[in-house]
């Protein structure tokens, strides 16, 4: 396959990204040819520093910069605004660089990190000591984006504007409005009693979400163990695609809610995430001196964590009730149970939102007796004796 046409519209972006001459060649590619994006790695053929780049272009047919309805247009956009914005404004690097793109012929081009190594690899077929080195890495450098970012919103705003004034700066993730009908009607199903009281909790913590207050900041919006460059020492955040402006907490809460959005979804020990919220936190206050308030934090916290179970409920549940499905490391009725287990463990710690809990019990009752043989999530393979 020749990628000439795109290494000719990606050399003069590069060469006013460095201010010199820019000669490309020596193309590997770096994606499958199922995957929605086209990773090419290119050098620089005149030796120079650094001699070589990793181009990253949207390759479905569905691409228009102009047409935000398309998903393929607005993963993208996503992805060029928050790589660019990260690499503007952090004072450590925790991203790869940004050096430009061309949003019309859909890529933009980003530093070379090298081989891509993954907290998948420390938690799938590692030991603890070296699973917890790389989760606390990562809660780490998401503790730190968030300080980093709290009150650079308008500068997250330029870029999403240059790039579709229409767009949206809001996580695209942070939406489950649409799926709360149906929730609704099978928790009815289920005799878990939704009322009046849980109705309201749920648009609490709707709200909470949508409008965060001083945990406004610029988040991940799927901090999967495998979208990460970590090399036992230092790691970079990849692949915005569902990034932008939202409650920093729902980037923390991950680990506590089973990866929400993630394929590589097991447990983490209550210890060990335990100690990722601390140093997390720690990060977080630099930004975020509310943070430091226990009660504004673990209200804050049980919140996100109610957004997370409403959310995963939303898309989950009834797949789940008519069949289950392994996708990734478990199954989808594990991940519901656990994260209905995980919210209210969560509740009853900081003592909040007691009618949403009771709902949430009841619905564990009700899937614990429906599915009598389902065996728990498990914990990460690391983790395990």
């Amino acid at each position: 396959m020749s990628y000439a046409s795109i290494l000719a519209s990606a050399e003069p972006v590069l060469s006013q990204s460095l201010s010199r001459p820019v000669r490309l060649g020596e193309v590997n590619c770096l994606s499958d040819d199922e995957r929605r994006n086209l990773l090419l790695r290119v050098h620089d053929l005149d030796g120079e520093r650094p001699a070589s780049f990793i181009i990253k272009k949207v390759v479905a047919d569905s691409y228009n910069p102009a047409d935000l309805t398309s998903w393929d247009t607005s993963r993208f956009l996503s992805d060029w605004a928050g790589a660019e914005f990260l690499s503007k404004v952090l004072s450590n690097p925790r991203s790869a660089r940004f050096y430009g793109g061309d949003h019309a012929e859909g890529f933009f081009i980003l530093e070379d990190l090298g081989e891509h190594r993954s907290l998948v690899e420390p938690l799938l077929e590692q030991d603890a000591a070296s699973a917890e080195k790389a989760l606390l890495g990562l809660w780490i450098s998401l503790g730190a984006m968030h300080a980093e970012t709290i009150g650079r919103s308008a500068a997250f705003q330029e870029i999403v504007s240059r790039l579709n004034p229409q767009a949206s700066t809001s996580a695209p993730a942070l939406t489950v409005a649409d799926g709360l009908p149906q929730l609704h009607d099978q928790l009815e199903k289920l005799g878990a009693g939704v009322d009046a009281a849980c109705l309201s909790e749920i648009e609490a913590v709707i709200d909470a979400v949508g409008n965060p207050g001083p945990f406004l900041s610029y988040v991940h919006g799927d901090p999967c163990p495998d979208n990460v460059f970590w090399d036992g020492r230092e790691l970079r955040l990849i692949d915005f695609e569902f990034g932008g402006l939202g409650h920093a907490l729902t980037d923390a809460a991950y680990a506590r809610m089973l990866f929400p959005s993630c394929w590589c979804a097991n447990r983490v020990p209550r210890d060990v995430v335990s100690r990722m919220e601390v140093a997390y936190r720690t990060e977080l206050i630099n930004g975020c001196p509310a943070a430091q308030d226990d009660a504004i934090f673990g209200g804050a916290l049980t919140d996100v964590c109610g957004f997370w179970l409403v959310s995963s409920l939303s898309r989950s549940l009834a797949k789940a009730i008519e069949a289950d499905r392994t996708w990734g490391i478990a199954t989808i009725r594990q991940r519901v149970v656990a994260r209905l287990e995980a919210f209210v463990a969560t509740a009853e710690e900081f003592d909040r939102r007691p009618a949403l809990r009771r709902v949430a019990t009841r619905l564990l009752d009700a899937l614990h007796a429906a599915w009598p043989e389902l065996a728990p999530l498990p914990f990460y393979p690391a983790f395990k004796e």
